[in-house]
């Protein structure tokens, strides 16, 4: 029975990923959303889905077929931030914690990621109290990695948090 049950999750996350994926895949050839991608109130859903999806299961595979769409969505967002009706903060947060998580498995350089949400992102949206109050959670969650690996970024983001105080 355990085996079954077991099988039975594998194929529903098999599926929730399947789901979510294909929704990443048609938000970036959707042209109503190519001016704003974070207003498709799914998307978020989706990309969290997937980001715990990956976490839980631990496959490079899955990180690699994943990684494509949300990239692309992430710069869509930053290159949307000017014009942009929505808050894209959390999203690209969410976005943001997958290159930190993943991004050795599929090369991806968080940095220049990192650079541009804080200069771009956190300027526009850390008045905000929800992207605030979740921009210090993502640091606090990462501090260590963020010291490590990216030195000079927690001095600039604590600099644009003491502007906006």
């Amino acid at each position: 029975m355990a085996t079954t049950t077991a099988d039975s999750s594998r194929v529903d996350r098999e599926k929730d990923w399947d789901f979510h994926l294909r929704s990443l895949s048609s938000n970036a050839r959707d042209s109503s959303s190519a001016s704003d991608p974070a207003s498709d109130p799914y998307i978020l859903q989706s990309v969290k889905k997937i980001y715990d999806i990956a976490r839980e299961g631990g496959s490079e595979e899955l990180v690699a077929r994943a990684y494509p769409q949300i990239n692309k969505l992430f710069q869509r967002c930053v290159s949307a931030l000017p014009q942009s009706q929505t808050s894209n903060g959390v999203l690209l947060l969410t976005i943001l914690q997958f290159f930190l998580d993943f991004g050795e498995v599929v090369l991806h350089d968080a940095d220049p990621s990192l650079k541009a949400f804080f200069r771009s992102c956190l300027s526009r949206e850390f008045a905000d109290p929800v992207i605030a109050n979740a921009t210090l959670d993502f640091l606090n969650l990462n501090k260590a990695k963020l010291l490590s690996s990216f030195p000079t970024l927690l001095p600039q983001a604590n600099k644009r948090i003491e502007n906006h105080e």
